[in-house]
């Protein structure tokens, strides 16, 4: 069958169906697979005394085509040539087929979409005749320049040369063919779940990135072999977003010779749901793919996810042994966003502008704003979100309404009062540039467990736009190049480090001021009057800032 296609199998074989001869439902769920009888009794039911299932045939009048040749001679992406190529095979070296081939290309209707059930003799049969005639086709076709639809040629040839096989057959012994109305699946979406790599000591680690963040993550995944127990085993899962094939090899070359290292790529694109999801800044869709991870990930006990621009410095297995009781996730708590309250920082979101701690208490439901946790590292207890069918409570909150940090603030919402959190040491930031100006200010007991964790990280994380695969000038650098040096892209890390240096170090004769924008101009010069009649985390600010918003919003957009 096919992973949108499939078989009514059950006894009312009379549903609608649509003009291309499928019955359409929206997506896979129990009510469909018991709709539709995809269960061993009623498909073994329909096996009974029979030699072949076969869809139930579809006329090509419906789109217009006088019959199934010219049906394929007029579809868009098929050329006919390509068709006639394995006719005159057949004519060749299977003439007995001649007849049943005419008879079907002359017929106006068929069994299409390539789906059948037969015992195991006629398939073996089936395969062997369809196989011989598809290996000197591949002699005969020439892509000229096919977009990706029209490579698809063998497919579509296979599909008729499954009518002629079964035209020529019947012709020549009794056997009972049954027919069934097919279902399409209109929603294109992954509903299975990924099994653990290893059958022992098992240590899933989950990382999200696309081809852009490849170099980081060859860097973050050494640094977890280069810290991982050699009596553990060890299943990497990218969920990755347009990872190319070359990149792929390049990490795949990188594990070969570990034996308890596992590396699986999964495209995220399988969730349909991530394709409608508010996006904002540099964050893409894929940012999203965290919040897949119970289901996708629902036959482990626990998960560890670690965002792709960190390096760790300690085994990521003893996270597993964190006992979780009955808290859905442990995480660091953000000492950011502790700040952001702190300093009043305003917030945007589909709920409006408001203080970030407003924001906390009111759009996200945490009672305890001191709670919000960072996401760059994550153990997701799957048992016990299992049980609770948090993932459906994930997704609610994902379509409700649009939030400030996105996926980040859905965990919140859903997780708030069930974390377990983490040890400052295991989400340490690299500064991002301001970490003698921003962390200072925070409450001196969270600056100084900010400073004993940097002493002693084990796991840094380059949160924020400069990234030490842009430039050496960032706290931590030589935890990632130290890595990355040891990985396939070495030489791209140095590539883009000497361009970033040269440019750097670049200054033309005549320096020219970049232009100042007008409302710059404005800012700078009301900003020491708005200090000082609304210092910062005042509510006169607060005040201030969200009605600026709202006024700046309804004249630029």
């Amino acid at each position: 069958m096919h992973y949108r296609r499939h078989f009514n199998f059950s006894k009312d074989q009379n549903l609608q169906e649509d003009n291309w001869g499928v019955v359409n439902y929206e997506k896979i769920d129990e009510t469909y697979h018991k709709q539709f009888g995809l269960n061993d009794e009623d498909i073994a039911q329909c096996l009974t005394d029979v030699d072949i299932i076969l869809p139930k045939k579809w006329d090509v009048s419906a789109a217009g085509s006088k019959n199934n040749y010219q049906h394929y001679k007029v579809s868009n992406y098929l050329h006919i040539e390509d068709y006639d190529a394995a006719l005159k095979i057949i004519d060749e070296f299977y003439p007995e087929y001649k007849a049943a081939a005419d008879k079907f290309n002359n017929a106006s209707d068929g069994y299409y979409t390539n789906m059948f059930v037969m015992k195991k003799d006629m398939f073996d049969d089936y395969s062997t005749w369809l196989f011989s005639i598809l290996d000197k086709l591949e002699s005969k076709l020439r892509f000229k320049n096919y977009n990706a639809q029209e490579k698809r040629v063998v497919g579509h040839i296979s599909e008729r040369l499954l009518n002629i096989y079964v035209e020529y057959q019947a012709s020549k012994r009794n056997f009972k063919i049954k027919e069934l109305q097919r279902t399409f699946i209109q929603q294109e979406t992954f509903t299975a779940t990924l099994k653990p790599a290893f059958a022992e000591n098992n240590v899933p680690v989950v990382i999200c990135f696309d081809d852009n963040y490849a170099i980081s993550g060859a860097a973050l995944i050494n640094s977890i072999i280069k810290h991982a127990n050699p009596e553990l085993n060890y299943d990497v899962v990218v969920l990755e977003n347009g990872v190319s094939l070359a990149s792929k090899k390049r990490f795949f070359s990188m594990v070969s010779e570990h034996n308890n290292i596992k590396l699986r790529f999964f495209d995220v694109n399988a969730f349909s749901e991530i394709k409608s999801v508010f996006t904002r800044a540099h964050f893409s869709a894929a940012t999203y793919a965290r919040l897949f991870i119970p289901k996708l990930f629902a036959e482990f006990d626990k998960v560890i996810f670690i965002d792709s621009d960190t390096v760790v410095e300690s085994d990521l297995s003893e996270l597993l042994a964190v006992p979780l009781g009955d808290n859905l996730v442990a995480a660091v708590k953000d000492i950011v966003m502790e700040g952001f309250v702190l300093f009043g920082a305003m917030s945007q979101s589909s709920d409006g502008v408001m203080p970030a701690k407003e924001y906390l208490s009111t759009s996200l439901g945490m009672t305890d704003p001191n709670g919000y946790f960072q996401a760059g590292i994550l153990v997701f207890n799957i048992k016990q979100m299992n049980q609770e069918k948090t993932f459906s409570s994930l997704m609610d909150a994902m379509k409700s309404k649009t939030y400030w940090f996105l996926d980040q603030d859905i965990m919140n919402k859903v997780f708030h009062g069930r974390v377990h959190y983490l040890p400052l040491e295991w989400n340490v930031y690299h500064g991002n540039g301001n970490t003698d100006d921003f962390f200072p200010n925070l409450p001196f007991s969270t600056y100084m467990r900010f400073l004993d964790a940097r002493s002693k990280p084990k796991m840094i994380h380059f949160a924020g736009e400069n990234k030490p695969w842009n430039t050496r000038h960032v706290d931590f650098f030589d935890n990632y190049h130290k890595n990355v040096v040891e990985t396939p892209w070495a030489l791209e890390a140095y590539e883009r480090l000497v361009g970033s240096s040269i440019s750097s170090r670049t200054v033309p004769q005549v320096v020219s001021a970049p232009a100042v924008l007008f409302q710059t101009k404005v800012k700078r010069a009301l900003m020491p009057m708005v200090n000082k009649m609304a210092p910062k985390g005042t509510s006169r600010r607060n005040f201030m800032t969200k009605y600026y918003y709202k006024v700046r919003r309804a004249i630029i957009g």
